[in-house]
């Protein structure tokens, strides 16, 4: 079949053939083949550009670009927070995010190994806190760091952990939401805490709770102890 030539009518295309022979395609049928065409250039453009740049954000799940795993787990009133493997935390921060009424978020900055700034996430509380927070660490546990942050003393084996100053923001990095980064706190800087991992845990008085028979009162879920709190008390780690 030998093309001539094309001839263009008000509703399509004719194309001349050899031997007197026309084909006749609709504007219609042109218009949808072009759409076609483009959305397939499209959609391999954006997954190849999908495969080759690789997720950004770390969910702290073991498979991210720090390779940490980090639990955070209501327990008693506190917040405890256990970062696999052990010794990779270098530095915690917290801050308490209650600006809206109800719905109270820890924001928790990470610093591991090799980094200048932390890390920051946000754990959606379902037990109640102040702002007046405190760190402790479980120097005792072998498989993972454990830190808690609290309002109380916790008795032994918890000491005191020092934490880094308050995380500048509210959001992770690269939520629009940061330009209300909170004004009443500067910056984070290593200098500020260049004394920081080597900071000696101090020992706090064991002040375990007892019942009124005299014997040790059993470890509960903190979700029990808030059966007022509109909150399901489930945890939903680190929220936008």
């Amino acid at each position: 079949m030998e093309f001539y030539g094309l001839v263009f009518p008000r509703n399509g295309i004719i194309f001349r053939l050899n031997k007197g022979s026309t084909m006749m395609i609709p504007f219609r049928t042109l218009m949808f083949i072009f759409a076609l065409i483009t959305g397939m250039i499209t959609s391999f453009s954006v997954f190849a550009q999908d495969e080759s740049k690789p997720e950004t954000y770390d969910r702290l799940d073991g498979t991210g670009q720090s390779k940490k795993r980090v639990d955070v787990v209501e327990w008693e009133g506190n917040l405890e927070v256990h970062v696999y493997p052990k010794a990779s935390t270098k530095g915690l921060s917290a801050k308490l995010d209650d600006r809206t009424e109800g719905k109270k978020v820890m924001v928790i900055g990470y610093r591991f190994e090799g980094m200048k700034t932390p890390l920051v996430r946000r754990a959606i509380l379902g037990v109640p806190f102040n702002a007046k927070l405190k760190a402790f660490i479980d120097s005792s546990e072998k498989e993972f760091d454990k830190l808690a942050i609290s309002n109380h003393d916790l008795p032994s084996p918890w000491t005191r952990y020092k934490l880094d100053l308050p995380p500048k923001q509210w959001y992770p990095d690269g939520d629009p939401r940061n330009n209300e980064d909170d004004t009443t706190v500067k910056p984070f800087t290593l200098s500020d805490n260049a004394d920081s991992e080597n900071v000696k845990p101090l020992e706090v008085p064991a002040k375990a709770e007892r019942k009124a028979n005299g014997s040790p009162a059993q470890r509960k879920p903190a979700s029990a102890q808030n059966t007022d709190d509109t909150d399901d008390g489930t945890i939903k780690n680190f929220s936008w």
